[in-house]
């Protein structure tokens, strides 16, 4: 019989709870083995946050610490995953951004798959921070996130959209979106959001084809085309540590540097873009050597287009929350 795969989505505290035992994450870290073992591909978990007062804000229900256990004991059991995470909020500090920043850097969430390892062990190890030390892969978590940069949307009755209308930084509904307009508190990190969503813009078409590639490649051409992705995800995480140095240099108090401010953000941008250029080319040729037929000539043809671009467009000319 033919094997078949499968994804799917799930929230975090499926993996950990700080209300429940250790038997109940063993048994957790069983059932996650077993969705493995019948042909789970790849699980979709929305993180959204590694910061604790932006947790609480998205009324998530969870925190820092158990997202990163979650992660932890989902990668040691070799569970397939994907997270998404919201880099920027209208409500969020310049602190917040930088441990949001600090959160997708770090190297101890991300850990070796062992398949040879106990579940009882696996729980407790996750929890021993010389384990995780001896079983890291030294990979930062923004290698895992789905997509990098993005913004939070305040939707059209949404409890967040309700708690910026309360700070009086929501403007008029745009219906056709589902949203409504928002500014930022701190006009800083509006301007480093808007030019965030220009570096997501600019670099979507080009990702999306290797997101495409991957779900329908097996094997070495999965596999090259998933770190191709990583390329990007790195260049994005690179940005986002210029946009913060970009801020620092800024006082909160006067929004009249807006104008200098984005200016300095787009110069780093562009040469953040000039060095990505150079090395997606290397990366599209190594990957390319995987491909055969449309799917090859479909890379080539995108990464034509994306190299030859030097605008910073948005997609969505209707953009929110910046």
């Amino acid at each position: 019989m033919r094997s078949r795969t499968w994804e799917s989505s799930c929230r975090i505290d499926q993996t950990v709870r700080t209300d429940r035992d250790e038997a109940w994450h063993v048994e957790r870290a069983c059932m996650w083995r077993t969705l493995v073992a019948l042909g789970l591909r790849r699980m979709l978990f929305g993180v959204e946050s590694g910061v604790d007062s932006i947790l609480t804000r998205f009324n998530k229900e969870t925190t820092a610490e158990q997202n990163a256990l979650a992660i932890r004991t989902l990668s040691v059991l070799g569970v397939p995953t994907r997270y998404t995470y919201i880099t920027f909020d209208p409500l969020m500090s310049l602190g917040e951004l930088k441990a949001t920043h600090a959160f997708q850097g770090r190297t101890d969430l991300l850990l070796r798959p062992e398949p040879g390892l106990g579940s009882r062990q696996i729980i407790r190890g996750v929890r021993d921070e010389e384990w995780v030390a001896a079983h890291t892969t030294g990979r930062p978590l923004h290698t895992g996130i789905s997509s990098m940069l993005v913004s939070m949307e305040c939707l059209i009755g949404a409890a967040y959209t309700r708690q910026a209308t309360a700070e009086g930084l929501t403007g008029q509904p745009e219906p056709l979106m589902g949203r409504v307009a928002c500014r930022y508190r701190d006009w800083r990190i509006g301007v480093a959001s808007g030019w965030a969503q220009r570096w997501v813009d600019r670099h979507f078409v080009l990702d999306y084809t290797f997101k495409s590639l991957e779900k329908v490649l097996d094997g070495a051409p999965r596999h090259v085309v998933r770190q191709a992705r990583v390329v990007l995800k790195d260049a994005a995480y690179e940005v986002l540590g210029d946009v913060i140095d970009a801020i620092e240099q800024y006082d909160l108090e006067r929004p009249e540097r807006e104008a200098a401010l984005s200016a300095r953000i787009q110069a780093a941008l562009d040469a953040r873009a000039g060095m990505l250029r150079d090395r997606m080319a290397t990366t599209v040729a190594e990957v390319g050597r995987h491909l055969s037929g449309e799917h090859a000539a479909t890379l080539a043809r995108e990464h034509g287009r994306w190299a030859s671009a030097t605008s910073w467009e948005l997609i969505n000319a209707g953009e929110s929350c910046a």
